[in-house]
C-alpha cells in the first residue's frame, strides 16, 4: 500500500500565494571570514555542504502538484536529484562593499525557485572587500519556517575550522518523502477535500464571527475591545516583481542592556527599534500618520520535542507604537499588548488567515492574485512584518571559514512593502530589511535608524540601572553615618 505525503493547511499561503509579484522563499546571508580556511574555493566549499547536509531527506524531495491546484501538492522524491544543481557562484561589482552585496542578494532573490526541483539553492559570492566572501543560502518557505533554517545554520556550520560533521537528530534523518500519487488517488483526496471545504468553512467563519457577536450582545459595554486601525503609509501600495535589501547587525549585550533595565522580552526590545525606526523614517518623510503603524509577528508554534523541518507557525496583529512620542513609553504600549496577542495566538481560535487557509489553492491564489493592495495590511491588520529568530550563541564554521555575522532575507506581499527580520548569533543580532525600492526609495535609512533607536535606548537604560542603585548607595551611607554616630556617643 502506498504511503502519500501531502503538504498541510499551514503550508497553502506558502505555495499558491505566490504570483508574479509575490516571493514565497527566504534567503540567509552569511558572511565568511576564510583567514581561517587558506584552502577555501568553490569546490571545497560546496563539498563539504554537501557533507553536511546529506543526512537531511527533505533536500532531496521536489513537489508533486495537482492538476488546477484544486487540492495540496505532495512532496514525493526527485528522481533525477543532483546536488551540484543546487550550487551556484556569483561574485559581487568592485568595491564588493556592503551597498554592492546588498544589491547583488537582492538581484538572486527576485525570481522563483523552479517546482520541478526540490526548492533550494546555495549561492557562494564572491569579491567581497578585504578577501571575504558570502554564503546565501535560498529556500522555499514550505520546506520550513525561521526555526527550521536557525536549525539548518547550526548542522551546516561547525564548532571549529576543521571539525568532523556533528550528528544529526533522528526526527529529522528519518523523514520521509511519500510515494508518487497516482491521477487516481489525487482525484480521490481532492474530492474529498472539496466535500469537505462547505462545512470547514462555514464552521470557521462561525468560530471567527462567534466572539465578535458575543461581544454586540453582551451588557457590559466596557468589555468590548476597540478595533485596532491600521493607517495608511506610503509602503502600503502595489508591490512590482523588484526588491530591495539592506542589512547590518546590532549588538546582543546592548538589547539585553534594554531588556533587563525595562523588564520587558527580548522581542519586546527588538519590536521597540523597529517602531522607534519607523516612527523616525515617517517624520523625516512627513508621513507620520495619527495612529500607530502596527506590524504582523510570527509567534512560534513549536515544542521543545519538535525537531523537524516544517512550518509550525502562526501571526499576529501588534502595535508599534508609532503615535507615542516617548520612547520608553513606546516600549511599555508594544509590551502590554504582546502578551495578550501571544496568549490569543497559542489559546488557539479562528481568524481570516486560518480560513484562508482551509481553501484550495486554486482559491487562494485567485485571492492572492485579484486582491486589491489596501486589502492585505487590513486583513492583517499590519504596515510591515517583522519577526526574529533565535540562532546559534557559538560561533560557527563553513567549510572552515568562520561565519562572522547572519542577515536574513524574507517576505513581502501585496499591500506590505516592507519586511525586517533578525537573527540572533555569537553576541550580534543580524537583521535584514527586505523592501520593494518603488514604495521605500531611502532604505538605508531604516538599517541607520534601527542602530540610532538602540543607542537611544541604551542611554535610557543606563540612566534608568543607574536611578535603581542610587537608593542603595544611600541607605548604605546613611547606616554608616548612624554606625559613626554612635561610635562617638560610646
Amino acid at each position: 500500500m502506498s504511503t502519500l505525503k501531502q503538504l498541510t493547511k499551514e503550508d497553502v499561503l506558502f505555495i499558491a500565494g505566490e504570483t508574479d509579484t509575490v516571493y514565497q522563499h527566504t534567503t540567509g546571508l552569511a558572511i565568511l571570514d576564510t583567514s581561517t580556511a587558506p584552502e577555501f574555493n568553490f569546490e571545497t566549499f560546496r563539498d563539504r555542504v554537501i557533507e553536511r547536509i546529506k543526512p537531511i531527506p527533505n533536500f532531496r524531495w521536489k513537489l508533486q502538484e495537482v492538476p488546477m491546484r484544486l487540492d495540496l501538492p505532495y512532496w514525493v522524491e526527485d528522481e533525477n536529484f543532483d546536488y551540484k544543481r543546487h550550487f551556484k557562484r556569483i561574485a559581487v561589482p568592485a568595491p564588493g562593499d556592503k551597498k554592492a552585496l546588498a544589491e547583488v542578494v537582492a538581484h538572486l532573490y527576485s525570481k522563483h525557485l523552479d517546482r520541478s526541483k526540490p526548492l533550494w539553492e546555495v549561492w557562494l559570492i564572491e569579491g567581497l572587500a578585504d578577501g571575504k566572501f558570502a554564503m546565501l543560502q535560498k529556500s522555499h518557505h514550505c520546506m520550513m519556517d525561521g526555526e527550521g533554517s536557525s536549525q539548518l545554520s547550526e548542522i551546516l556550520g561547525d564548532l571549529s575550522p576543521d571539525a568532523e560533521a556533528k550528528p544529526v537528530d533522528k526526527n529529522i534523518t528519518s523523514a520521509k518523502a511519500g510515494d508518487k500519487p497516482s491521477q487516481w488517488q489525487m482525484s480521490i483526496n481532492t474530492s474529498r477535500h472539496l466535500a469537505r471545504l462547505p462545512r470547514n468553512v462555514s464552521k470557521g467563519i462561525y468560530d471567527f464571527l462567534r466572539p465578535k457577536l458575543w461581544q454586540q450582545l453582551s451588557w457590559n459595554k466596557s468589555t468590548k475591545p476597540e478595533k485596532a486601525i491600521v493607517p495608511t503609509t506610503s509602503f502600503n501600495a502595489k508591490i512590482g516583481s523588484e526588491r530591495g535589501f539592506v542589512f547590518g547587525s546590532l549588538p546582543l549585550a546592548d538589547i539585553k542592556a534594554v531588556k533587563t533595565a525595562f523588564e520587558v522580552s527580548l522581542n519586546d526590545v527588538i519590536l521597540g527599534l523597529v517602531g522607534s525606526c519607523i516612527r523616525k523614517y515617517l517624520l523625516d518623510h512627513s508621513e507620520l500618520p495619527d495612529a500607530s503603524v502596527r506590524t504582523s509577528i510570527i509567534v512560534s508554534l513549536r515544542t521543545e520535542e519538535d525537531d523537524k523541518f516544517s512550518n509550525k507557525v502562526s501571526s499576529a496583529s501588534l502595535t508599534l507604537a508609532t503615535d507615542i512620542e516617548d520612547p520608553v513609553e513606546r516600549l511599555h504600549a508594544i509590551n502590554r499588548e504582546s502578551v495578550q496577542v501571544k496568549q490569543q495566538v497559542r489559546a488557539g481560535g479562528m481568524g481570516i488567515v486560518e480560513i484562508i487557509q482551509l481553501m484550495p489553492p486554486l482559491m487562494v491564489n485567485a485571492l492572492a492574485s485579484a486582491a486589491p493592495p489596501e486589502m492585505s495590511p487590513q486583513m492583517m491588520g499590519a504596515n510591515l512584518i517583522v519577526s526574529n529568530v533565535r540562532g546559534s550563541e557559538a560561533p560557527l564554521y563553513i567549510a572552515g571559514a568562520r561565519l562572522e555575522t547572519a542577515h536574513p532575507m524574507s517576505i513581502i506581499t501585496q499591500g506590505i512593502g516592507i519586511n525586517i527580520t533578525c537573527v540572533s548569533y555569537a553576541g550580534k543580532v543580524g537583521f535584514g530589511v527586505t523592501i520593494d525600492p518603488e514604495l521605500v526609495p531611502h532604505p538605508w535609512d531604516i538599517a541607520d535608524n534601527l542602530s540610532a533607536a538602540l543607542q537611544d535606548y541604551l542611554a535610557l537604560a543606563k540612566k534608568i540601572t543607574a536611578e535603581k542603585k542610587t537608593p542603595a548607595k544611600r541607605k548604605v551611607s546613611a547606616k554608616r553615618k548612624v554606625s559613626s554616630r554612635k561610635k562617638a556617643t560610646q
